[in-house]
């Protein structure tokens, strides 16, 4: 959804503000979230949460478990229904009616229904949230860490002389490279990752560099 500065500023003093974060796992989404949730008083809406609420699970962890890695046997068949789950779960977050809101978007929401995206783009302002260089492997290695699920979308190839683990590694950046063109399609504005974690910045001003340029 277009918004002037005007418009974006007008929005908020009305309690009507609609936001929403794109872009990968880990990049942030959550992070920046929470934070205009507390100093700016938005209702924080967690896709992730509400499709791992719906399977009957407990976490993050234990969704990523049931999902599983893109060499696990039956991966697909969970990749689709995770996908069909993601554009339920969307649909009905894009639905909020409430007072200024913060949507935290998956890292799958390109790959939703079209007319769960269509909605999402009609009636919030997104915010794309792209990954540097350093940013990539930094995601990387979060990915090992503290798994999240992951829609590969047929981005995981597998060379003869590869661990399935050096498989992951080398698919990874083809996977983000392919995302971030999409999230830009979609997206109303973008801002770097390195710009979002900035220790430096206030939430203040990380919400400025949110609004509209004119």
């Amino acid at each position: 959804m277009k918004l002037t500065r005007a418009e974006f500023e007008q929005s908020y003093a009305e309690n009507r503000l609609r936001i929403a974060f794109v872009g990968m796992s880990n990049i942030g989404k959550s992070y920046t979230g929470t934070r205009l949730a507390t100093a700016y008083d938005f209702e924080l809406i967690g896709v992730d949460k509400i499709i791992w609420e719906q399977l009957g699970q407990d976490s993050m962890s234990d969704f990523a478990a049931w999902q599983g890695q893109p060499y696990s046997e039956g991966y697909a068949d969970r990749e689709a229904q995770s996908i069909a789950l993601e554009s339920k779960a969307t649909a009905e977050a894009v639905k909020y009616n409430g007072g200024n809101a913060v949507l935290d978007t998956t890292g799958s929401v390109i790959y939703t229904n079209r007319s769960v995206q269509e909605s999402l783009l009609s009636n919030w302002y997104i915010v794309h949230i792209s990954a540097s260089d350093e940013a990539v492997e930094r995601l990387k290695v979060q990915y090992f860490a503290r798994p999240k699920p992951l829609i590969w979308n047929g981005h995981y190839t597998c060379q003869p002389d590869q661990s399935q683990d050096q498989a992951i590694l080398s698919s990874y950046p083809n996977l983000l490279k392919s995302r971030a063109k999409q999230y830009g399609e979609m997206a109303d504005s973008t801002i770097s990752s390195d710009v979002i974690l900035d220790p430096s910045l206030s939430i203040e001003a990380i919400f400025e560099q949110l609004k509209p340029t004119v």
